[in-house]
């Protein structure tokens, strides 16, 4: 299928016609030519196809959504990311009233790194999301959405900042697992008694949905479930929450792990901790946000496998359809043509640095419909607006199994 979607995606941007050649043969992914055509057209750089990368792949190809060369210099660049322009995959001067019709059912996972230098880069985060579902909302037929968050550790090997007072009334961060250390002197933490802490075997282990902010708060998530819905009160608020993950979190960052977890049967089925996240008849939507490579180095682990191990795992929790899978990835892209984040700039300077993260890069090119940005944008609002055409596009041609 994707070859034809190639070929349409060209003749639908209103590119010149000697393109159109270009667009993908019979291999399934756009070819080098129709990729670059399409990121000059929408400002988006799509992804290729994971079966024909090689398995220790760490050089991508791709550039940089949403971003310029300067740093913190963003441009938005295409169609289909307003709900009064014409969309992706329809002709010019089209219009659809009813939004598109492959997919009703959408699953938003969040990756989102809780060390120490991400303070700014969650702020960001958390301040495009409104103008991001609601571009989604407006766009996609879907409206059946579960939207969850998690963080790049598993609540192991942690800072901790614990005040506690002198009658054993105690704060501490990252809730909720922070509260055990807390009360050990104290009676009540993050205003839970210490004798009854909202803390269970899901918030030490990787992908497990979110429940309190880093300050232990609660996000009120409906029925007691690690995700929301699209029905959840205050959906902006509530995102607020879940992934305000905090930066005293473990600086050894697995967000491949995270990922894979989260969308795993183990997470997943009846009685797990994410139970009922991840559908069969929905595509899934994973962003993913750190300022380091997942790699081993230093104090690092990293996360298990390579790009190819990973891309391997999500597609396996999609049915084996890597068509049914778009990968958001806000990565360090100082080694990448048009790079936001400074060469050499280490990530603890206030936005301005991150790692350059080539197997994060390439994991995220090897999906049809994969999107890369960079980290150290200041705002990260058009890197999210341009990516709704590739979920849109993704949604309209979406074949749920059976």
């Amino acid at each position: 299928m994707l070859a034809g979607m190639s070929s349409r995606l060209c003749l639908l941007l209103g590119l010149p016609l000697a393109l159109v050649s270009a667009c993908g043969g019979d291999e399934g992914g756009p070819t080098t030519a129709a990729t670059a055509a399409m990121t000059a057209a929408t400002g988006v750089s799509m992804g290729s196809t994971g079966t024909d990368s090689p398995t220790d792949a760490t050089t991508p190809t791709g550039t940089i959504s949403g971003s310029s060369g300067a740093a913190g210099s963003t441009s938005s660049g295409g169609q289909g990311t307003t709900s009064d322009g014409p969309k992706l995959d329809l002709p010019d001067g089209d219009t659809d009233t009813n939004g598109l019709g492959g997919c009703k059912k959408a699953d938003f996972l969040f990756v989102v790194d809780a060390s120490g230098s991400m303070a700014n880069e969650q702020a960001s985060l958390i301040a495009s999301f409104p103008g991001f579902i609601a571009t989604i909302t407006d766009t996609l037929s879907a409206t059946d959405y579960h939207i969850m968050a998690v963080s790049t550790d598993d609540g192991m090997n942690t800072g901790v900042n614990s005040n506690c007072m002198g009658d054993g009334t105690c704060t501490c961060t990252p809730a909720p697992t922070c509260c055990e250390l807390s009360c050990k002197t104290g009676k009540t933490c993050n205003g839970a008694p210490c004798d009854d802490l909202p803390i269970s075997a899901c918030d030490y282990k990787y992908g497990s949905g979110r429940l309190f902010d880093a300050a232990g708060e609660s996000c009120a998530l409906e029925d007691g479930r690690r995700y929301m819905l699209e029905t959840q009160p205050d959906v902006a608020g509530a995102f607020e929450c879940i992934a305000n993950v905090g930066t005293y979190g473990s600086g050894d960052e697995k967000p491949m792990l995270a990922a894979s977890e989260a969308v795993s049967g183990a997470q997943n089925g009846p009685g797990a901790c994410n139970e009922g996240f991840l559908r069969d008849d929905a595509i899934l939507v994973l962003t993913f946000i750190t300022d380091e490579e997942d790699d081993v180095g230093g104090m690092s682990d990293g996360s298990p496998g390579g790009p190819q191990q990973w891309y391997e795992a999500m597609v396996a929790a999609k049915g084996g359809d890597p068509e049914a899978v778009v990968v958001l990835g806000l990565v360090g892209d100082s080694n990448l043509p048009g790079g936001v984040c400074l060469p050499g700039v280490d990530p603890n300077m206030n936005g301005m640095g991150a790692e350059a993260s080539p197997r994060l890069q390439a994991f995220v090119e090897m999906f049809p419909s994969g999107v890369l940005g960079s980290v150290c944008a200041a705002d990260y609002t058009p890197f999210f607006v341009d990516a709704v055409s590739v979920i849109d596009f993704v949604c309209d041609n979406f074949e749920p199994p059976g």
